[in-house]
């Protein structure tokens, strides 16, 4: 029996000073581990460039598509898959700025209450800045209608993300063919 008793006990922990430790801390996995749900945050945080909605546009715009091509002329050479991919890059983008914009105007909204507040209170220079921001955010909305305008013509500044998904889709395309070329050789 003492031979089992001798496997089930745990042995003092020396430290390096040669000093037994008679317990160790206990490790919580919640310590190091966050278990929760990323959806539960919804919120995006902008890191760059004005620091604005108008930044997501920006970022979605210079995308690069080309690996996304390039996988799918692999998988599915046909042209009517390549277009269909298209649309739905630049349905993407027609979201956005929906999205974009919605924001903007609800912070407009907002920002038109805290303007009316502060100068009830006389606070003019606070005022002052908050139409500037105000100011910014009409500007950012312009421009987000200007893009979509320029979409709409498609013109070049505005389809970078479709011109680099259709590089690699030639690219894909070209790879099978040079596939095919090597497995048919004698």
């Amino acid at each position: 029996m003492a031979f089992f008793n001798w496997f089930g006990k745990s042995k003092p922990q020396v430290s390096e000073s040669g000093n037994e430790n008679k317990s160790l801390p206990e490790i919580n996995k919640e310590d190091f581990v966050d278990d929760s749900d990323p959806k539960d945050d919804e919120r995006i945080v902008i890191r760059y460039g004005t620091g604005m909605p108008i930044d997501l546009i920006y970022a979605y715009i210079d995308k690069d598509y080309e690996q996304v091509g390039y996988d799918d002329a692999i998988c599915n050479v046909d042209n009517t898959y390549k277009e269909s991919k298209k649309e739905i890059i630049q349905n993407g983008l027609k979201r956005l700025f929906e999205q974009v914009r919605l924001k903007y105007r609800g912070d407009l909204r907002e920002i038109d209450v805290q303007i009316s507040t502060v100068e009830q209170q006389g606070m003019i220079n606070t005022a002052e800045s908050l139409k500037a921001r105000k100011e910014t955010f009409l500007e950012h909305l312009k421009t987000i209608n200007e893009m979509e305008q320029c979409l709409e013509k498609k013109e070049a500044q505005m389809y970078s993300m479709i011109y680099s998904y259709e590089r690699g889709f030639y690219k894909g395309l070209a790879a099978r063919a040079q596939s095919y070329l090597n497995n048919s050789t004698l």
